[in-house]
This record gives C-alpha cells, sequence and structure tokens, in this order.
C-alpha cells in the first residue's frame, strides 16, 4: 500500500469512501452543525495522513468504520473543483481551490480554500469562500499580461514547493489541497451530492434527519410577512420574518430551507440555479383584513374594503390582480 505521504497515493490510489461519508455523519451528528467543503475536505485529508489508507491494518484498528469501499461506483473523468486558473473559463456554480493571502503585521502567508464562483465579469470572478463567510474577487486572464500568468503560475508552483515533504500534518494538508485537491475535493463533492442524507445551503453541509423542518402555521405567517419584501431573500435572512421562531441553530435553518423548498406552489428561488433566494411563487393561505379598499379594474367590482376580512378566495383575487400588497 503506497504511503499517502508521497503524491502517487494521491494520483493513483486515493478515493472517497463509505468510511469518509460515515465520519462525516458521525461529526455533524456530534456538533450539531453544518460543515463547509473546506473543513470536510481537510477532514478527509488529515485522515489519512494520520492513520494510513482506509485498507491498511493500522487504520483498521483505529476506527470502528472499516469500509473502504468507493463511495461511487465511478468518478467523474472531469473534476468538480478546479484549482484556481485565471485562464480557465469559469462560469456561476464552478468551484475553485483558491489560495486567500493573510496578514498578521509584517507576516504574508497563504491557505488553500474551496470556493464557489457566485459572480462572473470579463475582468473578475467572484468566489465566495464558505469557511471564511467572505468573498474574495480574483483577476481573469482579460486582465492579465502573459507575463502577470506567468507570475502566477510560479506563486502557485512555489506555494507548493514550500509544502513538499513536510511532516506537519496542518501543512502537509495544504500540500494535498494544492497539489492534488481536484481529484481529493471532487470526489468528496461528488460523494456528498450523491448521498440523500446530506442536504447542502449556502456552501455548507448538514444532515437531513436532523433539520426540523417548519410548521405549517410557521409557513403561512412566513408567507404574508414575505408579501411587503421589496426584494427576494436568502433563507438565512428569512429567519427573523418566522413566526413563532424555528428551532434555533443549523437544524432550524436546514429546517425552513426544506419547508420552503417542498412547497414550490407558494415559494420559489428567484435565482434558479444559484444559491436560493426566495419571492413567493403564490397567495399566502388563509384570509386577512385588508387596510385599504380595492376593486376589479375589468368589471369595477369591490372586492374588499378597509378593516373586513376576506375570504381566502378574495385573497387569491387580488393576488392575481397585484393588487394583495396593495391593500394590507
Amino acid at each position: 500500500m503506497t504511503d499517502p505521504f508521497t503524491d502517487r497515493y494521491w494520483i493513483e490510489e486515493f478515493q472517497v469512501t463509505q468510511a469518509d461519508l460515515e465520519r462525516i455523519v458521525d461529526r455533524i451528528r456530534e456538533t450539531g452543525q453544518a460543515h463547509d467543503l473546506t473543513a470536510l475536505a481537510r477532514r478527509v485529508v488529515r485522515g489519512r495522513l494520520r492513520y494510513g489508507p482506509e485498507t491498511s491494518a493500522p487504520f483498521l484498528v483505529r476506527h470502528r468504520h472499516s469500509d473502504g469501499a468507493p463511495a461511487r461506483p465511478a468518478w467523474a473523468e472531469d473534476p468538480s473543483v478546479r484549482l484556481w486558473d485565471p485562464a480557465k473559463e469559469w462560469n456561476e456554480g464552478d468551484h475553485a481551490i483558491v489560495a486567500v493571502r493573510f496578514r498578521k503585521g509584517d507576516q504574508k502567508w497563504f491557505e488553500p480554500f474551496v470556493g464557489e464562483v457566485t459572480d462572473v465579469e470579463s475582468h473578475k470572478v467572484t468566489v465566495q469562500i464558505d469557511a471564511l463567510e467572505a468573498s474574495k474577487a480574483y483577476s481573469t486572464q482579460a486582465r492579465y499580461s502573459e507575463d502577470d500568468l506567468q507570475k502566477w503560475r510560479q506563486l502557485v508552483e512555489n506555494l507548493v514547493a514550500a509544502r513538499r515533504g513536510t511532516r506537519d500534518v496542518k501543512t502537509q494538508v495544504e500540500y494535498v489541497l494544492l497539489k492534488h485537491g481536484e481529484r481529493v475535493v471532487s470526489q468528496l463533492l461528488e460523494a456528498l451530492r450523491a448521498d440523500e442524507r446530506f442536504v447542502r445551503l449556502a456552501g455548507r453541509w448538514f444532515l437531513r434527519e436532523l433539520a426540523v423542518p417548519p410548521t405549517e402555521e410557521q409557513l403561512t405567517a412566513l408567507a404574508w410577512a414575505m408579501l411587503s419584501l421589496e426584494e427576494p431573500m436568502s433563507t438565512a435572512e428569512l429567519v427573523p420574518q418566522v413566526a413563532p421562531p424555528i428551532a434555533a441553530g443549523d437544524p432550524g435553518i436546514f429546517g425552513l430551507y426544506l419547508g420552503l423548498r417542498a412547497r414550490p406552489d407558494l415559494f420559489e428561488n428567484a435565482d434558479p440555479g444559484k444559491r436560493p433566494r426566495w419571492a413567493l411563487a403564490g397567495p399566502p393561505p388563509g384570509s386577512c383584513t385588508p387596510r385599504h379598499a380595492a376593486y376589479d379594474p375589468e368589471n369595477y367590482e369591490v372586492l374588499c374594503v378597509p378593516g373586513q376580512p376576506i375570504p381566502s378566495e378574495i385573497v387569491r383575487q387580488l393576488w392575481s390582480l397585484e393588487l394583495l400588497k396593495a391593500v394590507l
């Protein structure tokens, strides 16, 4: 069995296994929190470096998860996570491994993180780095000269070379992510996506079984509250709008996300294919008491008057006429 401290292991032998996924499940259950892709990738790599390949005797002795079978029967040939390269073509939703620069006093250093492309312009690409809860802008080839591109490539080579051969686990994890991250993180992302136990929201992964869904009462109250919104909102931004409040922490927010997704008749993602921002897809259920009068512009029928409750069928009619928000 090849030593995981060699490049050959990561190029030829490494695979994300069922045991990797089981340990991620255990970690999420233990913490009760969602984890971003950078944290999960580091965890998988760190495990191999500390304990060896999954089929080795030391690993099996240390871990009760002994299923070293690949998590997927076959892996995609094209990586779904690529090392950032300003000369490559990028699209919103792509995943990239980027080297983020840090500064403390006179000290400067770089660390690798996994991010998601959220905006693409001709001269720059914006990458959301969930581990840092921040976004970073990176220049594209349109802004770089050939000398700039060569300097960027040299920087990456230097970052890899500086970490090669170290026995410090943290530094070795960084080396693997920079040198072999396309294979490692792509497999992990593919495995998480294919396993129905996991649910992803805004770059973080949680267990479906731990999510606490909102009640019908909460979803109804949220729908009425959303009538006053000027712009679609993310799941996290909608949390304060829910009454009574949802469960605290990640169980509540992931439950709310699943609840919104399960009601396409009432809620829709205003940004299909992107990180969801929610808008109303239909009229809130139930009745209401309007503050203003309204009439049907086609036949001049009075639909509501101030202070008098109206039934759900009138609510739907006002919605179809785009008058519901105006009367409340």
